[in-house]
Formats: structure tokens, C-alpha cells, sequence
């Protein structure tokens, strides 16, 4: 009997931890799941907002609703949503009238009462979802508003499947209570998600279990929509916890098997072998009270006769060995914790109640200049020193919870401003109070709202100049229309267009510099003619290049081929090239644009410039953001957005950029293209 309470005691426990210990890590692996998929619901969002406010702003959809060709219009967006993977693209007029013969009539209705751009509607006389993105399209002359184009993505087993490669877990959609939609084969069953299953360790999702083609899945319930978890629409993300259900029955199988064999065994043995049961059983009594005191490093001795005690101290010993795997787990799972704490760039220090350092992140070595080996169990206001005549470091840390801006000298003597936060902390073994303070560098804020300052000054005067053109040549056509020649009109809408286009291109540097910088920069290749995309740039550069009375010289090498690329985006790259070469050049002199198809089938573009020209240290400088040389004209001086823009979209392509000086004066900016259109 007591080698059969042994066994028990010893793999029972063994196998309820570990049982335990695979549910945890199933359901927090769900809870993740369905925190990336959320991500990934956003982020498809995210694109289509993206892609509307693009559809919108397109000129040849507007130039179409205005001249009401429905029929163009119609094949128009056909071919629009074939390029950019949409399900559903719609036109609408002012009056929420469909301009498209498969448009749903009720859908911009439906939208416009929403008061969303973007959301989630049921389609079709099927129940049948569709993430869509509504927007309003304005002429972009009077901002009149000519209608409304409807984008949409249906979100059905295709959708699914997709969530579910990029999630690495399986997705299903649900609207009222009934899947619509899944990555798994006929999962037709609608799980009941009335009861949650641990809140607190789910961040609040609604959890069940289910059974699909005899495999067991966690499941997890989110709203669809981001609105409220009643929400109609929703998804379910599940995962498959069947290798976890073979695991519990392997081990159960293994403690009955192991428990049964033992009784057996001792049952026929016992009077026999008694006397020779003594010592091993007194062996396996003190190895089982080494690992009740956590001595897990220690094997369990396993003699090898008689075989009744051989097997127990085997069952012992894979006990002792899980046991101190998970142990180790959990140490490594410690030193990850304190080792991204270490990495964290704010410093963490805790202290005890008598205000000694117990703690030193790398952090705050990196701030203070002290070393960990140092600052421990020093005082907090000797390693924290203050300016002289300042209250002591100690006097100005806020309460827990608080935010405090504190004055420092480093240990290197330089003075720092820091960002401190308090928290409170209960060790619950010594029942003590510890202090935790995190700590920012703050000192680089100021220098920050400088930066911030000159980027607002100058964006504010990029756009009050054309603005200022607009409103004069506004006011003065409304004032004098009647006293007006036409070669007067004529030349005021020649100045409102030239401000216009202005306005148009700094937008575009600036969207696209958001781009860069957010990291959602794309380009959208295809079979182009070159000669198209300089047809393009030249016509919205004519303006300007006629007020200035400049001529525009272009000299093609060669038969140019079609390149593969985004024509949109190679238009804006020229646009800009010949915005500079105009403003930095003087009135009346010539603009040169060369092409060459050179023999390692590059494309080689360069615009040539009669400007002051750029010394050899500042041109790489240029293709930077914000930069702007400081001896030009200050009339003629922008955002230094339009070059990094350039650099940026030709990097995509695959190509390269740069400047050369002219010399007979001015400077040459040129891009190199691939002809097959990278490798992007």
C-alpha cells in the first residue's frame, strides 16, 4: 500500500500540473490569436480607407461623373477594381443614385445614415458579409460634390482562408448566430458563446469548445465590427487542441498503467520481498522528500532489482525530470522578462523603504552614467544627484501613479531633464514595500518642439502662397469679370490652375512621406509606355514653365521600351524634378529632359537645371527629409519633402538617384530604371 500511495502521489500531481499547464497555454495562445486577428481585421481596414480616399481623388473618375458618361464610367471602374483586388465598386450620384448598373441601390443610403466611412453591411439576398469604405467625390475646382464611390471586400470562405494563413489560425465569420463564412470545410454548426469560460485571463472574449470532422478546437468570439461584443457580425477564431487531448491521454494512460502494474506486482511479491523492499523504498522516501523541498537536481536512485521498485523509481524519476522542465521553463520565461526589461531605452530602478537601490536596469545606466555594480544598494540621492540648491531627488518623486519632471546630474556631470513615474510593489514573501521608478530622458523634448516648429512655419508658407494666388485672382475675376479681357481671364485661370497644381503636388509629397514613414509605402506595377508618363508630367508642369518662360528641351536616346512599373508614382517623381529645375532656374532659361535606353537595358532619366547649383557635400544631403539648403533664395525655399519623395519612389522600383553639377552651371538630377521594373 504505501508503494501504491507513493506512485500516486508522485504521478497524480504530475499529471494534473502538466494538464494544467497545456490548458493555460491553449487558451492564452487562443486569447493571442484572437488579438491577431483583430490586428489583421484593422489593418484590411485600414487599406481599403486608404484605397477609397485614393479612388476618389482620381481625376478620370471625376472628369467622368462630371460629364455623366455612365457607360465609360462603368467600364472605368471595372477595370480600377481588377488592378487593386476589390469585390464591389461602386459609383453613386449626389443623390445616392446608382451611376453603375450592378451598384446596390440601398447601399449608399444605408452608408450615408451611418455617418462611418468605413464599415461592416449585409449584402445580397443571401446573409452574406462585405467590409466596405464609403466615400464622397468632390470636383476638385469647386469642391461641388459629384457623388459617391462605394468600395468593398466580401469577407467569405476565401476572406477566411486568407485570415487564417496569415493568423496561423482557423477563422470563421458569423452573422446572427450562423456562420457565414470559414476556413474549414463545411463547418456549418453555430457554437453557443452565452457563457464565458476565465474573463479575467481572456481579456474579456467569449470562449468555447466544439468538435469539427472529429477534432477538438478553443474557440474565440470578437465582434466584427469593433462596436460591442452584441454585435451581429463577429469572428471566430479557433484552435485545434487535439495534440493537447492526446498528450493528457498519454500521460493518464502511462499513471494508470504504471499505478496498475504496481499494485500487481506488490500484491503478489509483498511477503516475499519485504525485507529486500526496505532500503530502495527508504531511497525513493528520501528522493521524494529532496523534491517536495525542490531538490530536482538530484537523481532518483533506480536499482535495478527488484523490478517492482525499479519501476516506481523510473515513474519517480520522469516525474523529477518534468517537474524540472517546467521549472526551467519558467526560469527562462524569468530571465526573458528581466532581459527585456533590461532592453527597455526608459531606465527602471527600484528601491526599498529606506530608499536604497535594489535594482539597476541598463536603462538607467545608459541615463545616468552610473554602473549597475555601483548604484546598487546606494543611496537614491547620491547615485540621482540634484542641481545645486535644488531639493533632493528623493523630495520630488511623485506619488504612485504620478508623473514628475526632474532636473538630474549624470555621473559624467552633464545635466539631464528625466520623466519620472512611481509604482508601488509588494513582495509577497517578506511582506515589504518596494518602490519602482521608470525613468525618460526627456532632455532632447525641447529640441523635438524646435524641429516641430520650422516644419510647421514652412509647410504654413507653402501653402499660404498659392493659397494668397488663389484668393487674388479669385477676388479680382469676381470684381472686374465685366472689365476683363479674355486674354485677362484667361491668364488669371492660367495662375488659379498653376496654384491648384501646386497644392496638389505638396499633398501628394506629404501623403507619400506619411507613407514612407508609417511604413505602408506600396507601388502598383504594370506594363507602361514611358512616353505616357512624360506626356503627363509635362502637361501639369506646362503652367509654370510658360509663366516662367521657360522652354522644356527633350532629347530621347534610342527606342525607349515599356517598362513595368507605377506610372502614377513616376509621374509625381517627374513632376517634382521639374518643379525644382523651374524654381531654381532663372526666367527664360531652358530646361533639359534626356532619356536613354543604355545597353545593360537601364533607363537613364536626368533633368538639367540652370540654377546655383550644389556643392559635392551637401547632395546627398538633399534626398533627406526636411533639408533645404540654406543660400537660396528664401522666395523660393520649401519643405524639403519633394527630393525624398523621389529618392524614396525609385528605391522601390529597384532604380537609383542622384545629382551631378553642370559645367557650364546648374545641376543635373537623374534616376535609373531597370527596364524589366526591379525586383520589388
Amino acid at each position: 500500500m504505501a508503494i501504491i500511495a507513493t506512485t500516486i502521489a508522485a504521478g497524480v500531481p504530475a499529471y494534473l500540473i502538466i494538464r494544467s499547464e497545456l490548458e493555460q497555454q491553449a487558451w492564452a495562445r487562443l486569447a493571442d490569436g484572437a488579438q491577431i486577428t483583430r490586428i489583421l481585421l484593422r489593418n484590411e481596414q485600414d487599406r481599403l480607407l486608404d484605397l477609397g480616399n485614393l479612388t476618389s481623388q482620381r481625376p478620370t473618375l471625376r472628369r467622368y461623373m462630371i460629364e455623366g458618361r455612365t457607360e465609360r464610367l462603368h467600364e472605368y471602374l471595372r477595370e480600377y477594381q481588377s488592378s487593386v483586388d476589390l469585390d464591389i465598386l461602386f459609383a453613386y450620384d449626389e443623390n445616392c443614385s446608382p451611376l453603375t448598373p450592378d451598384a446596390l441601390p440601398n447601399l449608399c443610403t444605408d452608408l450615408l445614415l451611418s455617418g462611418q466611412p468605413s464599415s461592416l453591411e449585409i449584402v445580397d439576398t443571401e446573409p452574406r458579409l462585405v467590409s466596405v469604405v464609403h466615400q464622397p467625390v468632390f470636383d476638385d475646382l469647386d469642391n461641388q460634390l459629384l457623388g459617391y464611390v462605394t468600395l468593398g471586400v466580401y469577407l467569405d470562405d476565401e476572406f477566411a482562408s486568407r485570415l487564417a494563413s496569415a493568423s496561423g489560425f482557423t477563422q470563421s465569420m458569423i452573422l446572427d448566430g450562423k456562420r457565414v463564412a470559414s476556413s474549414l470545410t463545411n463547418l456549418t454548426e453555430v457554437v453557443d458563446y452565452s457563457e464565458q469560460r476565465d474573463p479575467a485571463d481572456a481579456d474579456k472574449l467569449l470562449l468555447t469548445e466544439f468538435t469539427h470532422a472529429d477534432i477538438r478546437y478553443h474557440g474565440a468570439l470578437s465582434s466584427l465590427d469593433g462596436r460591442d461584443e452584441e454585435s451581429r457580425a463577429n469572428v471566430e477564431t479557433a484552435l485545434s487542441v487535439e495534440s493537447m487531448v492526446s498528450a493528457e491521454g498519454r500521460g493518464l494512460l502511462i499513471l494508470l498503467m504504471s499505478t496498475f502494474i504496481v499494485i500487481v506486482v506488490s500484491s503478489l511479491l509483498a511477503g516475499v520481498y519485504a525485507r529486500k523492499l526496505t532500503t530502495p523504498l527508504l531511497q525513493l522516501t528520501l528522493a521524494a522528500t529532496n523534491i517536495s523541498e525542490g531538490d530536482l537536481a538530484t537523481p532518483v536512485p533506480c536499482p535495478e532489482q527488484p523490478s517492482e521498485i525499479a519501476t516506481l523509481a523510473q515513474a519517480f524519476e520522469e516525474s523529477r525530470n518534468n517537474l524540472r522542465t517546467m521549472l526551467e521553463d519558467l526560469t527562462q520565461e524569468k530571465a526573458w522578462s528581466e532581459a527585456l526589461i533590461q532592453s527597455i531605452v526608459e531606465g527602471i530602478v527600484t528601491m526599498d523603504s529606506q530608499g536604497r537601490i535594489t535594482s539597476f536596469s541598463q536603462g538607467a545606466e545608459r541615463i545616468t552614467g552610473w554602473s549597475q555594480e555601483d548604484a546598487l544598494k546606494e543611496s537614491l540621492d547620491e547615485v540621482f544627484a540634484v542641481p545645486e540648491g535644488g531639493l533632493k531627488f528623493s523630495e520630488q518623486i511623485p506619488r504612485p501613479g504620478g508623473m514628475q519632471q526632474i532636473e538630474i546630474i549624470t555621473h559624467e556631470g552633464h545635466q539631464t531633464t528625466l520623466s519620472v513615474t512611481n509604482a508601488k510593489l509588494v513582495q509577497k514573501e517578506q511582506y515589504a514595500t518596494e518602490s519602482a521608478l521608470v525613468l525618460r530622458d526627456i532632455t532632447e523634448k525641447g529640441a523635438v518642439r524646435n524641429f516641430l516648429s520650422y516644419f510647421l512655419a514652412n509647410i504654413s508658407h507653402e501653402f499660404r502662397t498659392p493659397l494668397s494666388a488663389l484668393n487674388a485672382s479669385v477676388e479680382l475675376l469676381l470684381e472686374e469679370l465685366d472689365d476683363l479681357s479674355k486674354e485677362d481671364i484667361s491668364s488669371l485661370l492660367n495662375s488659379i490652375h498653376m496654384s491648384v497644381t501646386g497644392l496638389q503636388a505638396l499633398i501628394d509629397n506629404l501623403l507619400e512621406s506619411m507613407n514612407i514613414e508609417a511604413g505602408r509605402f506600396k507601388i502598383r506595377r504594370r506594363r507602361t509606355d514611358f512616353n505616357d508618363i512624360i506626356i503627363d508630367a509635362v502637361q501639369m508642369m506646362q503652367p509654370l514653365l510658360d509663366r516662367r518662360e521657360q522652354k522644356l528641351h527633350l532629347n530621347i536616346k534610342g527606342q525607349i521600351p515599356e517598362v513595368r512599373v507605377d506610372p502614377t508614382r513616376l509621374t509625381q517623381v517627374l513632376v517634382n524634378l521639374l518643379s525644382n529645375a523651374s524654381k531654381y532656374s532663372p526666367i527664360n532659361a531652358p530646361i533639359h529632359l534626356v532619356l536613354e535606353h543604355r545597353l545593360d537595358d537601364v533607363l537613364r532619366v536626368s533633368v538639367s537645371d540652370r540654377g546655383p547649383g550644389i556643392q559635392p557635400e551637401d547632395r546627398e544631403d538633399v534626398f533627406r527629409r526636411f533639408v533645404r539648403l540654406e543660400d537660396h533664395d528664401e522666395a523660393q525655399y520649401g519643405v524639403g519633402l519633394g527630393l525624398s519623395v523621389v529618392k524614396a519612389i525609385i528605391e522601390e522600383h529597384g532604380g537609383e538617384v542622384g545629382i551631378e553639377g553642370r559645367p557650364d552651371g546648374g545641376s543635373i538630377f537623374w534616376f535609373e530604371l531597370p527596364c524589366g521594373g526591379g525586383t520589388g
